[in-house]
């Protein structure tokens, strides 16, 4: 019996590998389509021979099949008949495509795009290096893709990716933001990263990625390493792979991640009143938005997310704006999947939501509650134990009595701008991550504490 196969991952791999976005056409005489999401695109009542220019043509069937009968297999291309080179596809656990890899591919590449911050990853990562290492490979897959052979050829020429190197993909998260990413390896050994934008949005967080890094790549650090940049072809630039050889936990703030903060601070920090900053203009703008009549149709609670925005604009409305702090540069989603460590250095990337003029403390507020609430699973309380801890850290103390910090107010406006920001993109999604639910729990509790600490500190004036 074959699988079903999302239309979603069939306009992804259209996106990826016909880049003009020709129009989807698809043969499924056996009813193997799921349709999640309203995409327009032809089905067919039989199979293309002839190639249409105007059309990028999936086949759901296995008559095309060179292996014979493989229980979940498609091929992909303009027409069929022309070479192909064969693919495995690995799903995420809803049933998606996450991983892509080529089936005579030499070395995993593609584990390379797979930061292992936890002890699951760590022993997927062992295992598949283990079925790898013993021809087994194909077991990890969940599919099959005979791609267009030329088409491949085209979409490492138009990256500038040599013909000696190899490729594999990962199709990022579904979303506004959605982006490939595409890894670049030679034998065994990761070189690099092109990542594809597929959306109107992630195209200015890509170029706003390459902008960032070619700014704070003038600076000499000492414990932050970030990504090289080579030449931009085709409006995409190679970033090059920061992993070190020694890899040591970094899920939690230590003194490396307060070193990295006080390197930032120190190149680019300046003194503001929140109404010129550029984190009160980001809220401003989302808050407009959320006092909108919204429709919660994608799993939201309704309860649960009318109540978050009136906390939101509870703090909102708290918050005096002529007040002056300290901003500075900040990457955005500090995260432990979006960094390496070693006993010395900061190996960050990911930097495409990094901007200036926001407030200090906001990437350690953020990696707290991201490695708290999704990582290790935990609660809000965990949250505030983790803050409370690394705040009294000397080298924190140092900062914030050095740019005269109101922690109390930075973590304020953080929640007010993050949980803003996400909750927009959580209204407009149209499917709820579980992880998403994790998050808006959080963001209550936070919400409420905060207020209810404000509400208590007018009575007792």
């Amino acid at each position: 019996m074959q699988k079903p196969i999302y239309l979603s991952d069939l306009v992804l791999l259209r996106d990826i590998f016909s880049p003009e976005k020709k129009t989807l056409a698809i043969f499924d005489p056996y009813h193997r389509l799921t349709v999640a999401q309203n995409i327009d695109f032809r089905l067919l009542q039989e199979p293309i021979f002839q190639e249409d220019e105007t059309l990028f043509y999936v086949d759901l069937t296995s008559g095309f099949n060179p292996d014979g009968n493989v229980e979940n297999a498609l091929y992909a291309g303009l027409s069929i008949g022309e070479e192909t080179i064969k693919i495995y596809f690995i799903n995420n656990p809803d049933g998606t495509m996450r991983w892509l890899f080529l089936a005579d591919d030499k070395h995993a590449g593609y584990l390379s795009l797979y930061n292992t911050a936890t002890w699951k990853g760590r022993f997927y990562k062992k295992l598949s290096h283990l079925a790898w290492k013993i021809g087994q490979e194909q077991r990890l897959a969940s599919g099959v893709i005979y791609l267009q052979q030329n088409l491949l050829e085209r979409v490492k020429q138009l990256n500038g990716v040599m013909q000696h190197e190899s490729v594999s993909f990962f199709t990022g998260t579904r979303g506004a933001t959605r982006k490939t990413v595409m890894e670049i390896h030679d034998k065994s050994s990761c070189s690099g990263f092109v990542k594809i934008p597929l959306t109107k949005h992630s195209k200015s967080l890509v170029q706003n990625e390459i902008e960032m890094l070619t700014a704070l790549g003038k600076y000499d650090f000492t414990t932050l390493s970030l990504p090289k940049l080579s030449k931009k072809i085709n409006g995409n630039a190679r970033i090059s792979n920061v992993k070190p050889g020694i890899v040591i936990s970094a899920d939690r703030i230590t003194s490396i991640h307060a070193k990295v903060m006080a390197e930032l601070y120190n190149i680019s920090h300046e003194r503001k009143m929140i109404m010129e900053s550029v984190a009160w203009h980001t809220i401003i703008n989302n808050m407009e938005f959320l006092k909108q009549e919204l429709l919660f149709s994608n799993g939201l609670n309704t309860a649960k997310t009318k109540r978050i925005i009136y906390l939101l604009t509870k703090v909102y409305n708290s918050i005096s704006v002529t007040d002056e702090i300290a901003v500075s540069v900040s990457h955005g989603d500090f995260t432990p999947w979006n960094m390496y460590c070693d006993d010395q250095r900061l190996y960050v990337y990911d930097w495409e939501l990094a901007r200036n003029g926001i407030p200090m403390l906001f990437d350690l507020y953020h990696f707290t509650f991201q490695s708290t609430i999704l990582q290790h699973q935990k609660k809000y309380n965990d949250v505030i134990k983790s803050v409370q801890k690394w705040q009294q850290t000397p080298l924190i103390k140092q900062i914030v009595h050095k740019y005269k910090i109101n922690t109390a107010l930075n973590y304020r406006l953080y929640l007010l701008f993050n949980v803003s920001y996400y909750l927009r993109q959580y209204i407009n999604e149209t499917e709820l991550l579980t992880q998403s639910q994790w998050m808006m729990d959080a963001w209550l509790e936070a919400l409420e504490d905060i207020t209810h600490i404000a509400d208590n500190s007018a009575t007792n004036v």
